[in-house]
């Protein structure tokens, strides 16, 4: 009989359980991780609202930390130390198709398909209390980093995949709308980058939380007008950099105005719904404007934020606002929905 172990599964909308699957047991190059916690992105969360529509049930959770219990064959152990914390890049890339020999693994074609936890359950996996991974897909702590600091490193190196799409310089003009996780990590790594930071958000919690995290300036978009802010702020010339954490088309078209000439404009967030937006050809033929998205993270990326993580360059825990043990999914499932949390936690 195979030995099993706890997994959250999203059941049906509204609905999450605790289920007991198959453990998974390491092949040849992989790594087993007694999974410590996981985050519950938007993904996971448009998921369990029936918003996102997947083969239910879901075992799902991309935003993983751990340590390693188990090697595969041909995993050198002096090199995979068992006890060793670690984090997991779950997404999945092939190493062979065109995107990822061409340096844009995060665009991979084999991206959405993930490993099978088990005959009935799909998803990628980090929501279960062990998970397998092949050993290129695992980065090592070598010093005593908070779990909440940890468990933001996935996001994070979303967020630095998307500012490396961006040219700004130290002490340019970056300006993020939206003050959810993604836009204050996003305050947090552009300050770092020498940015000066603005942030657009109307919540006024989330602006005094952004200037907690040191952002320059924060505006009320619900009563200044930010064409003006920033055009004042910046002698007419537009933000060198926009990015955009919201999900709203209107906003997007909004944020692409304030862009100045040479900027880039970065669509950071997946729009729902997606509605077209209106954009003037002559516009950006004259403003030499760069228009770009940024989904997933890089390998660069990832490694990037373990270091930042590892070494307290930067302390992204402060954003975790709730943790949950897998037993209470429910519950935590719900306060991932409530707009005062930023990012809930799951503990095994």
């Amino acid at each position: 009989m195979p030995e099993k172990m706890n997994a959250v599964l999203i059941t049906s909308p509204y609905n999450a359980e605790v289920a007991r699957i198959d453990k998974p047991r390491p092949v040849k190059n992989e790594i087993l991780v007694r999974v410590k916690a996981t985050a519950l992105c938007t993904w996971e969360q448009r998921v369990f609202v029936g918003e996102k529509k997947v083969p239910l049930p879901l075992l799902g959770g991309h935003e993983t930390v751990g340590q390693i219990c188990g090697l595969g064959e041909g995993v050198d152990p002096r090199e995979y130390p068992l006890g060793q914390d670690v984090a997991v890049r779950v997404i999945k890339q092939c190493n062979s198709c065109y995107y990822c020999r061409r340096g844009m693994p995060n665009l991979c074609v084999e991206l959405n398909t993930f490993r099978l936890n088990g005959p009935d359950v799909f998803g990628m996996g980090g929501l279960g209390e062990y998970i397998c991974v092949d050993r290129s897909s695992i980065w090592k702590f070598t010093h005593a980093v908070p779990l909440k600091d940890r468990v933001l490193t996935e996001p994070l190196a979303c967020v630095l995949n998307s500012l490396a799409k961006t040219s700004f310089q130290a002490g340019d003009d970056v300006l993020i709308i939206g003050g959810g996780v993604m836009g204050q990590l996003h305050v947090l790594a552009a300050k770092l980058q020498g940015a000066f930071t603005i942030l657009s958000e109307p919540n006024p919690e989330r602006r005094k939380t952004a200037k907690a995290l040191g952002c320059d300036l924060t505006l009320d978009p619900a009563t200044q007008d930010l064409k003006t802010e920033i055009d004042r702020l910046t002698q007419g010339r537009g933000a060198n950099a926009v990015i955009n954490t919201t999900a709203i088309p209107a906003v997007a078209e909004q944020a692409l105005g304030l862009v100045g000439k040479g900027g880039v404009f970065v669509m950071y967030s997946s729009q729902h719904p997606d509605a077209p937006i209106r954009l003037s050809p002559n516009w950006v033929h004259n403003t030499e404007v760069v228009i770009t998205g940024a989904v997933n993270p890089s390998t660069a990326s990832f490694d990037q934020s373990v270091r930042m993580i590892d070494k307290g360059i930067i302390r992204p825990g402060r954003l975790v606002t709730a943790k949950f043990g897998f037993k209470d999914c429910q519950q935590a499932f719900e306060a991932a929905l409530n707009p005062e949390n930023y990012r809930v936690m799951i503990t095994f």
